[in-house]
This record gives structure tokens, C-alpha cells and sequence, in this order.
């Protein structure tokens, strides 16, 4: 029974998004979300947490069951990339500051304790000055 239980959830599957990173991390947070407002539920009442909470259980499920497997990849793929860039901000946070460039977006990492200088985007070659 189980067997037959299984080649049906497989079936199903075929040609799906599955699990990703970017599932996982919502499923989680939602379901923090949900058990944070359940205990706190005594002393003010967090329905709109709890709403939020499911919204991002459903979400994931969406994520979970999707047939356009390209878009939740390209959005995988930029979670993926902002989390790196957060981990590498944090890593960093002592020795570097990061700015964006206000012509073209990009991330442009500058050292610390150098007072005011003038930045150079190197892509679009933008300038701009910032104190570090």
C-alpha cells in the first residue's frame, strides 16, 4: 500500500518545482511566525500574524507544487544570491562598508575609517561621495 502511496506522490511530481532553498526558508519563517503569535496569543491577540503565518505556508506550498520550474528557479537563484551577499556584509561589517550605485544598482564595496571619498562605479562609472 504504501508502494502504490508513493509512486502516486511521485507521479504527481513529475515536472514540478519541488523543494528549493527558498520553500524551505518561507515554510520556516511562517511557521516561526504562526507558533510565535500562538504563544503570545494570551496577552494580545495576533491574529494578523497568524494570517501572515498561513499566507506563507500556502505560499510555500505554491512553491512547492508549481509547474513554471524556470521562474521559481530564476527566484531561488536571486535568494540565493542575496542571501551570499548578506553573509558576505556580515562577514565584513568591521573592515568594509558596501554602497549601491544610484545609476545602475550595483554593490560597490569600500574600505573603513578612510573619511570622505570619492567612489567610481565600475560599471557604469557613476561617481558619487560617501563617507566611510
Amino acid at each position: 500500500m504504501w508502494n502504490k502511496i508513493k509512486w502516486y506522490i511521485q507521479r504527481f511530481m513529475i515536472g514540478r518545482n519541488g523543494r528549493d532553498e527558498l520553500q524551505v526558508a518561507v515554510l520556516y519563517a511562517s511557521l516561526i511566525l504562526y507558533a510565535f503569535a500562538s504563544v503570545f496569543d494570551r496577552l494580545i491577540p495576533f491574529t494578523v500574524l497568524k494570517i501572515v503565518g498561513w499566507i506563507g505556508v500556502f505560499y510555500s506550498l505554491y512553491r512547492f507544487c508549481s509547474k513554471d520550474v524556470n521562474r521559481r528557479r530564476e527566484e531561488n537563484r536571486k535568494f540565493l544570491q542575496e542571501l551570499e551577499f548578506l553573509k558576505l556584509r556580515i562577514s565584513m561589517r568591521k573592515t568594509h562598508k558596501i554602497y549601491r550605485c544610484k545609476g545602475c544598482g550595483r554593490k560597490i564595496r569600500v574600505p573603513k575609517g578612510k573619511g570622505k571619498i570619492e567612489i567610481s562605479c565600475p560599471l557604469c562609472g557613476k561617481k558619487f561621495i560617501r563617507r566611510t
